[in-house]
This record gives structure tokens, C-alpha cells and sequence, in this order.
């Protein structure tokens, strides 16, 4: 009882001074009167809630009242030139309930250093750490960082927290007494000029401290001279309002736009509101930090709770220090790993390599004094450079087209005989074929180039090979075999981030958890692809061919699965009704499956025909419920355990998840761009297979596409070396192009009708054309072209 009555005796001698030594303030006329007797009105309502509410409530009630009401007072309105005494007023009023008032204000500050600890443990994964908490008021976010995230006794060796209030170092003082931290710090400061027994440390935070700070160039300046050259990290969350024009000249530096921008009407009325309390919203403070340092990862955020306030969690590394710069450099400008050092720390010079995007963009940068590209400072250097801005994606529209690949990768691997001596290109799409090549134990190719214009299909690659380099086979499984998982976005802060580039982690943190919900659809009803899946399930349904198709995906044997089929499902499948509305509909072909015009016209039967041609022979060739996960995934809309890509069984996973400097995983590399223009940028000669998938089918035979294409490809390709495409036609028109630009060609596989040529049969046919390396056998080759 006592406690309760000496808190209301506090609360309310603080409302008292607070409010009438303003009130006495007020100007004497009608409008001032008007303030000051509702200000008396408020004070006799508040007394009341004081007694009646919890200690909770009233903490909220002083929290508005200094946060909402005082900053319009004449007091507060009054700047001094000292900055302590400034936050003083502030903050001694309301330092008691400085905790309990900030939880719904100052959010993202666990996501924060969660984020930063996971980048600093791939690292350092048993060294203890030394961290700086810059503007760390009442010592909260240590304490969160002891329960939720890293034990600070365990995983640091010291913890400076510096802030300028006395008010809240004295709760941060009480704070490290009452846990028995040894190892923390308090230092009652300027963050301008703090001095710590340390040279150099590996964590630097500011945790909505920044835009409280009037110095903050000098205190950034300050704080970087004890951050650690080669793996140290400094974290900010704090309020911001970005706009895209504050992003001009330096995008390539900010680790990705998603929600960057924020609207007017939200830049405009949070930034005033906050200036009251002396908080500054203004753009120029992250900004410094994004010229200061390299950025590693970049979110922005809304807090909805409170009327959508912007806010942003930003990591950046020393821009020109990181002991793996010099690495990522010759990795990333060179976009060929061919070229790069095998040893990154063994290595120093910069290889004499072709022009690319990355290296034009990183000089530019350097001649402007501007941090490299963002893509530079990750630790996984999977994902090439390229423009997110550039106009080529905007067709895209920030989603990927394919959730999974159809092409067959057994009978790709049978056809091309791959070994650990190649080098492989192949179009990305959602990267089941490109992780099933590198599944391949000893006979994985030793560089894997994965080419997609589509940067959403880039992103959901990284997704996997960030999964398969942290996370256990279980979890892995859930997000691509069953497609949905539990806490998706902690997993992704926690453990994965590491692994992707700033760019696929802001696409996954916006996307993601609604993707991955554990209540919702999952991954597989996503991407573009999605409406044929839901017009075929809106079909079963509607025809009542649901049960027939769970018992068509739950069949034991071929003469079951056949008689499922061929009694139940194909009399009303291929009916005159059906087959005319839905399975024959061009519409369909073209906009859900989306086959463009160009490839539909080189099809040698009707659409009707050719759809019966491709899904007869699958039912009599292997089983769908465990040997065709392909259409066991398009019917059930996830995989089955036994039934699924290479990298998701037990084996392949096993195979993919080797540590280096084995790891079939540090090969692949991710571009981002037309195919004809990755060629050109590789070294002459380094690739040795190609992959293209029914790429060129979408070509217009009158114009000079193919020509183009069939040219890059003869460069870049060793003698010997040979493309694989499969294509809707038995013969298509562009083989010819093939052998007069030096190739020889024959088909690996026919489809006749009644008869498949992988678990898919999607395709008519799949061709093999090997570059003829001799120059006399190329004109050879050609004599023989011209007398047919």
C-alpha cells in the first residue's frame, strides 16, 4: 500500500511542476486563458486517474503529457546551448518510466541487434565481443540483448553504454547492480568526444539516439575511429523519412529502395511533430552513415501501432577496410568466379578482367568518395552487381514468375554427362536445376552461373542457398518443401540474413512473411505461375474431380495411377466442354502459363493436342505420388519428403551443405541481367556447358535475336562446349542458325505422340549443339550446310 501511495505522491508532485509552472507562462489573453484553465480541467482529470489507474497507466499518462502536450509549453519551446541540460528537461520528468512508456514507440531495437550479433557470429563465432551502445539511456537494450538474444556474459568481453542524461545513466547504473554485470559500463558522456579503455571494438549501436543527437556528424566521425577495420559492424535504429530524391547519385550504395520512400504526408507531419521534442526526423543522418560506412543491410519500416511513424535498421561496415573487400572485389567485378582467388586472404592483387557493370560502378564511386556498391560489403558474394533501377525490370513487378522449375534435372544430367571439370551456365528461374547440378557429390560442376533478368527470381535463389548454408535439414524443408513455416521473419533476422545480400533481405522481410505463413496458402501459391495452379484446382473442383486427383497423387502403382486416370480423370479433363473452355483456351496457355505467342505458334499439333501429348505419357512413365514431384506439386501444392528436388532430400541436402573449401555452394554465382549480356562480360572460352531451357522458343524468327544469342554463346564456350535447350517443336526453326555459326547439332530426346521424354514432357523435343572448335571443321560444316 505504501508503494502505491509514494508513486501517486510522485506522479503527482511531477504532473504539478510540470503543469503549473507553464501555466504561469501563459500569455494573459482569451486564447492563453482558454489554455490555462483546460490546462486546469486536464491537471483535476489526471489527479483522479493517478489514484484510480495502474502504475502502468499513469506511466502513459506522464508519457503523453511529456511527450505530446509539454513540448508546446513556452518552457519547453526554449533551446539551450547546452545540450545535457536540453535533454534534462526532457528526460528527468519521466526517467522512472522511460522503459515502460518507449516499447511501443521505439520498436525494431531486438530486430536491430539480432541482425547485428548474426553478421558479427559468422564471423566470430567464439570470440567474445566488445560493444558500444551510443546514446543507450537507461541500459534496456543491454538487458534485451542478455535475454533475447546474446547472454552478455558469454558473448562480450565489455559494454560501454554512453548517453548524456544523468537522469537515465543513473537507471543504467541500478540496471547493471541489480543483473551483476561485470562487464558493462556506464559512461556518463558526449557522444562527440567519449574516450573507452579500447582501441577498437566490433559493435557499434545507435538505438534511437541519432536523431537526438545536434553533432551527429561529429559523433559518427568519433564512434568510427574505434570500430573495427576488418570485421567490425556499426548498427542505427532510429525514426527517418527517406524519399527517393534524397537517393539520387548513390543508389547503388543504400543496399535496395523496398519502402525507402516515404510519402510526403508521412515526411512532412512526423518530422514536425518530433522537432518539438527535439528529435530530428531529417534524412541527413542516416545519410551520413551511408556515405560514412558500406552498407551490409538495409530495412525501412512503418510502426503501424502509432500512426504509421517511419522508421529504418541499417548495418554498415568500414567502406574501405574489410579484410574480404579485396575478395568480393575481384569476385563481383569480375562476374566471373572463374577469374577469382581461391584464398581470399592469400590474395591482393586485382585480376586483370573484362568490363563490367560492378567495376564501372565501383570506380564511379570511388572518384565521388562514395562507399562501393552495397552488393561489395556482403558476406556471401553469390549475387552479381546490377542496377536495381533499371528499366528492364520494372515489367517484373517485384515478384518472380516461377516458385519452382519444370525442367527435369535427372535426364539433364544423363544427357550431358556433367563432371567436376565444368562450368556451367544456365537460365536461374526458381534454381532447383542449378542446386541439383551442385548436388552432384563428385560430379558437381566446379562454377555454376545462374542467369535470370528477373531480379524476384535472384532473390528467391539466395533465399535457398542462404537456407542451405545455416539452417538445419528440418527447417530448410518447411520453407521449400511444405512452403510455409513458423516465425518466419525471426528466422530470417536471426539466422539467414548473413547469407543474402541487403537486397533479397529487404524483398524477403517485405514478402516473406506473409509467403511463408504458416496459415496461409504457402510459396507455392506464389509468383506468377500460381493462377494456372489455382485455375487447376478451380477446375477439379468444379467438375468434382478433387478426390479422384488426391487419389491419383496417394496411388501405390503405374496400373493403379493409369486406371485413376484413364476412368476418372481424362473422360472429363479432354471433355468437349472443359478441354474447349479451359485446357485448349489459349488464354490459358498463354496468360497462366504464361507461353508466349511466339512458342505457342511452334507447336505441330493444336493447343488440345499437344497439352494430351504432354500428360497421356506421364501417367504411364513413373509414379506421382513418389517419382514425379513435379506434378505431385502442382496437384497438392507442396512436396512430399521422398518425393522432391535433390536439394531437399536428405542426400542432396547433405551433398550442398559441405563446409568449404569443398562446398559445392561457394561456385554459383547469381546474374541479373539479359543472357547475351552476362556472355559478353565472361572470359572468352570459360564455360563449357549452357543451359537454356526453351529460352530461344520465345524468340521472333524475323528478327536478328537469335543470331545475337547463338554468337555469345559460341564465345564464351570452350571448344566442345555445348547447349542444351529444350523446345515446344520437334525441330525448331533456329537449329539451322545454330550450324551456321559453327555448332553441330542433334535432338538428345524426341516426344512422339504416346511417348515422354522426362518426368515433365513438357517439351517436344531436347536438343544438344556442340561448338566445333577447328576451324577447319567449322568451314567444313558450313560446305555441308550449303549443298543441303
Amino acid at each position: 500500500m505504501s508503494s502505491i501511495i509514494d508513486s501517486s505522491i510522485y506522479y503527482k508532485d511531477t504532473f504539478k511542476n510540470l503543469l503549473f509552472n507553464n501555466l504561469d507562462q501563459l500569455p494573459e489573453s482569451t486564447f492563453g486563458q482558454f489554455l490555462k484553465y483546460g490546462a486546469l480541467i486536464l491537471s483535476g482529470f489526471s489527479f483522479y486517474f493517478y489514484f484510480i489507474a495502474s502504475e502502468k497507466t499513469r506511466s502513459f499518462l506522464l508519457f503523453i503529457w511529456a511527450c505530446f502536450v509539454k513540448p508546446f509549453t513556452p518552457t519547453n519551446r526554449k533551446v539551450h546551448n547546452d545540450h545535457q541540460n536540453n535533454l534534462e528537461l526532457f528526460y528527468k520528468t519521466q526517467a522512472k518510466v522511460y522503459d515502460t512508456t518507449r516499447e511501443v514507440l521505439l520498436q525494431g531495437r531486438e530486430s536491430a541487434m539480432k541482425l547485428a550479433v548474426a553478421h558479427l557470429k559468422t564471423d566470430q563465432s567464439s570470440k567474445k565481443l566488445i560493444w558500444i551502445d551510443i546514446g543507450g539511456g537507461t541500459g534496456l537494450n543491454i538487458e534485451k540483448m542478455d535475454k533475447e538474444v546474446a547472454p552478455i556474459v558469454d558473448n562480450f568481453e565489455a559494454i560501454y553504454l554512453i548517453d548524456l542524461s544523468t537522469s537515465l545513466c543513473e537507471i543504467a547504473k541500478q540496471r547493471v547492480l541489480d543483473h551483476g554485470w561485470n562487464n558493462v559500463h556506464i559512461i556518463c558522456g558526449d557522444a562527440c568526444d567519449f574516450e573507452i579503455p579500447h582501441s577498437e571494438v566490433d559493435l557499434i549501436t545507435y538505438s534511437y539516439s541519432l536523431s537526438m543527437i545536434p553533432l551527429y556528424h561529429s559523433a559518427i566521425d568519433h564512434a568510427s575511429k574505434f570500430l573495427k577495420p576488418d570485421e567490425g559492424i556499426i548498427c542505427s535504429v532510429d525514426f527517418g523519412v527517406q524519399s527517393d530524391s534524397t537517393s539520387i547519385g548513390r543508389i547503388n550504395t543504400l543496399g535496395g529502395l523496398v519502402n525507402r520512400h516515404v510519402p510526403w504526408i508521412y515526411r512532412t507531419f512526423w518530422r514536425i511533430w518530433f522537432e518539438c521534442d527535439k528529435v530530428f526526423l531529417d534524412p541527413s543522418r542516416r545519410e551520413y552513415l551511408e556515405y560514412k560506412f558500406g552498407t551490409l543491410k538495409s530495412i525501412n519500416c512503418y510502426n503501424t501501432t502509432l500512426g504509421k511513424i517511419p522508421y529504418y535498421i541499417w548495418l554498415g561496415v568500414n567502406k574501405q577496410h574489410d579484410s574480404q573487400l579485396m575478395y568480393r572485389f575481384n569476385q563481383l567485378a569480375t562476374e566471373s568466379p572463374y577469374l577469382a582467388p581461391i584464398e581470399p586472404k592469400k590474395s591482393n592483387a586485382v585480376i586483370d578482367a573484362p568490363t563490367s557493370k560492378a567495376l564501372e560502378a565501383a570506380l564511379d564511386n570511388v572518384k565521388k568518395g562514395l562507399p562501393y556498391p552495397s552488393l561489395f560489403y556482403q558476406k556471401k558474394t553469390w549475387r552479381v552487381y546490377y542496377d536495381e533501377l533499371s528499366e528492364d525490370y520494372e515489367c517484373f513487378k517485384n515478384q518472380y514468375i516461377y516458385a519452382f522449375t519444370w525442367e527435369d534435372p535427372r535426364e539433364d544430367a544423363k544427357i550431358l554427362n556433367l563432371s567436376s571439370k565444368d562450368t556451367v551456365l544456365a537460365i536461374t528461374s526458381a534454381g532447383d536445376n542449378i542446386l541439383s547440378y551442385a548436388s552432384l557429390g563428385s560430379n558437381a560442376p566446379k562454377r555454376i552461373h545462374g542467369v535470370d533478368l528477373n531480379p524476384c527470381q535472384g532473390h528467391l535463389v539466395e533465399l535457398k542457398l542462404a537456407a542451405l548454408s545455416t539452417l538445419s535439414h528440418e527447417e530448410t524443408w518447411k520453407l521449400f518443401g511444405q512452403g510455409k513455416i513458423e516465425n518466419f521473419q525471426e528466422l530470417l533476422i536471426s539466422k539467414l540474413a548473413p547469407y543474402l545480400s541487403s537486397n533479397a533481405f529487404q524483398y524477403w522481410m517485405d514478402k516473406g512473411p506473409k509467403t511463408f505463413d504458416i496459415n496461409g496458402a504457402g510459396l507455392y501459391d506464389t509468383g506468377s505461375t500460381r493462377w494456372a495452379l489455382r485455375l487447376a484446382r478451380y477446375v477439379f473442383k468444379l467438375t468434382g474431380l478433387s478426390s479422384k486427383v488426391e487419389e491419383l497423387c496417394n496411388a501405390k502403382t503405374l496400373i493403379e495411377q493409369k486406371e485413376i486416370w484413364n476412368n476418372s480423370i481424362r473422360p472429363i479433363l479432354y471433355s468437349a466442354v472443359v478441354g474447349k473452355i479451359f485446357v485448349g483456351n489459349p488464354i490459358f496457355l498463354w496468360k497462366a502459363l504464361g507461353v508466349p505467342a511466339n512458342q505457342a505458334a511452334m507447336m505441330d499439333s493444336s493447343i488440345l493436342q499437344y497439352i494430351i501429348d504432354t500428360l497421356d505419357p506421364i501417367v504411364g512413365r513413373s509414379l506421382i505420388s513418389s517419382d514425379n514431384y513435379f506434378y505431385y506439386l502442382t496437384l497438392k501444392n507442396h512436396y512430399s519428403p521422398k518425393n522432391c528436388p535433390d536439394y531437399l532430400t536428405k542426400q542432396g541436402f547433405k551433398q550442398l551443405t559441405k563446409k568449404a573449401p569443398n562446398s559445392p555452394l561457394d561456385g554459383i554465382r547469381l546474374h541479373t541481367d539479359y543472357l547475351n549480356n552476362v556472355l559478353a562480360r565472361l572470359t572468352k572460352k570459360t564455360i563449357s556447358i549452357a543451359v537454356i531451357m526453351d529460352h530461344m522458343d520465345w524468340f521472333d524468327p524475323e528478327g536478328t535475336d537469335v543470331d545475337n544469342e547463338i554468337d555469345a554463346l559460341h564465345s564464351a564456350l570452350c571448344d566442345g562446349g555445348r547447349v542444351m535447350l529444350r523446345t515446344a517443336a520437334l525441330v525448331p526453326w533456329y537449329i539451322k542458325n545454330f550450324e551456321k555459326k559453327g555448332f553441330k547439332c542433334h535432338a538428345a530426346a524426341t516426344r512422339h505422340s504416346g511417348t515422354s521424354i522426362d518426368r515433365v514432357n513438357m517439351y517436344a523435343s531436347t536438343w544438344i549443339c556442340t561448338k566445333i572448335g577447328n576451324k577447319k571443321e567449322r568451314q567444313m560444316s558450313t560446305l555441308t550446310l550449303n549443298k543441303d
